[in-house]
């Protein structure tokens, strides 16, 4: 197992927590999700190029893991107490279920216009992402209710 892909990612998870306290959940999530939108499309453009595959794969790592650590802090901070549980595996299991979807449409996209325009349009749902996310109040600081 290629242990430096996972030191990425866990890396990615880690800090996105003490990005997320110093700075708020919302510009923290921003950040990694609109980082991940740009690296992930220019990740599949330059395929041919081992070299920057190498210099942007560790980018592509830790932007593209480490915004879902607001999952767990997040959301506990935007549920009530009655339905914290049920509400986070809802929204956490919804999206599973979706993502499911993303190997074979990639794929397809892949196979009728290149990996590049798949990953580019993969990135419509990080941007999408950090769109819902504007939408959503900063819960740093707050307290659980």
């Amino acid at each position: 197992m290629d242990h430096t892909a996972t030191d990425r990612c866990v890396f990615g998870y880690v800090s996105f927590g003490f990005f997320a306290d110093r700075f708020g959940r919302r510009p923290a999530f921003l950040t990694f999700v609109l980082a991940t939108a740009f690296i992930v499309p220019v990740y599949g453009l330059l395929g041919r190029n081992a070299a920057l595959l190498m210099l942007i794969g560790p980018l592509v790592g830790y932007f593209g893991h480490g915004y879902f650590s607001v999952m767990g802090a997040m959301m506990a901070e935007l549920f009530p107490s009655v339905v914290r549980t049920t509400a986070q595996g809802f929204c956490y299991n919804i999206g599973r279920a979706l993502a499911g979807l993303a190997p074979v449409t990639v794929g397809a996209l892949a196979d009728r216009w290149g990996i590049g325009a798949a990953l580019g349009f993969t990135s419509i749902f990080f941007a999408a992402g950090a769109g819902i996310m504007l939408l959503l109040p900063e819960t740093r600081g707050e307290e659980l209710k």
